[in-house]
């Protein structure tokens, strides 16, 4: 058996055992899945703008073999693996799993089940190893895999790295990745190439500057001259050119999974400044154009805040608002009387004290959106609200330079919610080329292109483009008849179109069965215990009630087995008492439009059941 073999058989037999070994150390039941055991290089293993904020543990290697290695888990589930071993309540995991950080004795809790794991790979090794290595924790500390450098020795040097690695898993939640990585020297595999082809496929890059070298070396001659050695000098000590831009695909994901991140968080930084439970759902991120934007996505009458753009990069980002939402949100901070609120709103005016409320609340989303660019960003890039006009999208000309120059622009948009109010979606419109998205205007123009085939007829997406419209209208119509067709046989299960009502408790489910059963719904109730990817093969699902009797596990697990059935999600109503605001969040990540707090009465369950169902056409 090759050294490669033996390495690979060694850490199975320590991945199969941690299941059991952590297990036992929190009192509860793990699973250890998608084992995969590869050679790596530094550059590689971080190359993922989506890797989350991950714990890094940093342990010794001692024995016939001496260094260091690395275990690298996701924050979130290292919070939660040492919150469960401290026995800490399980809302208090939670909201600290969402707040991300990893201190204190959640910290020193996590590094027990780090001890563990060094101590499962060290007895692998004992039994099954030639040679004697141990495995000892160190430290563990927060590591923002997108702020990185490849080149540098933080959190360790470039080389090559043998990687070990699982899913884990307890009974209701997926832990996500955990990685061993160990310098392959210590495996004495350090003449192994890197297993994946990019990494490898380099050599034009590296050819260039022998390409440099050959050119200059049969130049000696002129070198002994005078005026020969005084030329090469100032080429030699000019600016080295600027990096190169990264890959299109990599600049939009990590830029992608910024504005997520930022706008799963403002829900809850505005709705604390508002003293109002505030969601934020339905993110789309896009390239689009100044003519498709003020043709496909703005085309209200707006308050634009300016987002001046500093630090490594500098420019101008936009905020729009539609001025009733405008309104009601000023107008909650500064708690003017609801029917003020409403009337105000249904005028459009948004000016005095409201207006310089609502300047507060741009002010919390651009301070938000700055952490987390300076958490999770690879540039440091800070966002200030400056001034505010209105401005009514009909009267602008594409043309001409106002409010902004025609170009490509990163647009990032969400819906929101307040509690009693019901709001349109608020926009973030940003200098393509701040996040290194620019010369991908064609890019740009597909994905705009099909964002307005999936949301408006398709006479609109001609109406819209100018000539990058006309372009792209054939082959968005054929990949529309594509869809069509792929689609089409879904779309007509045998049963009748219904509404599921899944309910912890059959009594709790009976109020919403006859509100349905009165506004002439078929309605299926269903346990959480039962199949519900049937239901969808069945029938067309209009929709669904989750109804718990306590906001739990039990419930937010039934909500997972929805979105595993592999079909597009209908309109989803949580039902439950005592929301918090993180339990609200937690229901929005898994797919609720909208909450409704228990006990609630017929008129509450048939004001959610109008806003979000329709009957089939």
């Amino acid at each position: 058996m090759d050294q490669r073999a033996i390495i690979d058989v060694i850490c199975k037999a320590g991945i199969k055992n941690l299941a059991t070994e952590i297990g036992a150390l929190l009192g509860q039941e793990l699973t250890c899945s998608d084992i995969q055991f590869l050679l790596s290089s530094k550059d590689t293993l971080f190359s993922d703008p989506g890797r989350e904020k991950t714990a890094f543990t940093r342990m010794s290697v001692s024995g016939d073999k001496e260094g260091a290695c690395y275990l690298l888990t996701r924050l979130d589930s290292a919070i939660i693996l040492g919150g469960t071993l401290i026995m800490l309540p399980e809302e208090m995991i939670e909201e600290n799993a969402q707040g991300g950080k990893l201190d204190g004795e959640l910290s020193d809790a996590f590094g027990e089940v780090a001890n563990i794991i060094a101590g499962v790979f060290t007895q692998a090794f004992v039994d099954k190893y030639s040679k004697t290595l141990r495995f000892i924790k160190e430290t563990v500390e927060e590591l923002v895999p997108t702020k990185i450098d490849p080149a540098s020795d933080q959190p360790f040097p470039p080389g090559n790295y043998y990687v070990a690695s699982c899913i884990l898993s307890t009974a209701e939640k997926n832990l996500g990745l955990l990685e061993f990585v160990v310098p392959a020297s210590i495996f004495e595999l350090e003449d192994a190439a890197p297993e994946e082809p990019p990494e490898i496929a380099e050599t034009p890059a590296q050819q260039e500057p022998k390409a440099a070298e050959t050119i200059a070396e049969p130049t000696p001659e002129p070198r002994s001259e005078p005026a020969g050695a005084a030329e090469p000098a100032p080429a030699e000590e000019s600016e080295p050119p600027p990096p190169p831009k990264p890959a299109f695909a990599d600049a939009k994901k990590l830029t992608d999974v910024v504005f997520t991140a930022t706008i799963n968080q403002l829900g809850e930084e505005i709705g604390a400044l508002l003293g109002k439970d505030l969601v934020c759902d339905d993110i789309q991120l896009l390239l689009t154009t100044k003519s498709d934007f003020f043709s496909n996505h703005c085309m209200e009458k707006v308050t634009m805040a300016h987002l001046k753009i500093s630090g490594d990069r500098e420019g101008l980002g936009f905020m729009f608002t539609q001025i009733p939402d405008a309104v009601v949100l000023g107008g909650t901070l500064i708690m003017l009387p609801e029917d003020q609120i409403e009337e105000q709103s249904s005028q459009g005016l948004l000016d005095g004290e409201i207006e310089d409320a609502f300047g507060e609340v741009a002010n919390i989303l651009a301070g938000g959106l700055t952490q987390v660019f300076l958490d999770r960003y690879s540039q440091q890039i800070r966002f200030v609200r400056t001034e505010s006009e209105i401005i009514v999208p009909t009267k602008i000309d594409p043309t001409s330079d106002t409010p902004f120059p025609e170009g490509s622009y990163y647009l990032a948009s969400f819906a929101i919610h307040l509690e009693e109010h019901e709001l349109h979606r608020i926009l973030l419109l940003f200098p393509a080329e701040i996040f290194d998205l620019d010369g991908h205007e064609q890019a740009a123009a597909d994905q705009t292109s099909s964002r307005a085939q999936e949301t408006t007829p398709a006479t609109a997406v001609t109406a819209a483009g100018g000539s990058a419209g006309e372009t792209s209208t054939e082959p968005v119509a054929a990949d529309s008849d594509e869809k069509a067709r792929t689609t089409e046989a879904p779309a007509v299960p045998a049963g009748p179109p219904i509404v599921l009502v899944i309910s912890e408790d059959s009594g709790d489910a009976e109020p919403f069965s006859e509100i349905l059963s009165t506004a002439d719904y078929d309605c299926k109730v269903l346990s959480f215990q039962e199949d519900i990817k049937e239901q969808f093969q069945k029938h067309q699902i209009l929709g669904a009630f989750l109804v718990m009797s306590q906001v739990s596990e039990k419930g937010f697990a039934t909500a997972i087995k929805l979105q595993s059935t592999g079909q597009p999600l209908p309109p989803m109503i949580f039902a439950g008492p005592e929301w918090t605001r993180s339990t609200v969040l937690r229901a929005v990540k898994y797919g609720a439009r909208d909450i409704l707090i228990l006990p609630a009465s017929g008129d509450e369950i048939q004001q959610k059941l109008n806003r979000h169902f329709r009957k089939a056409g």
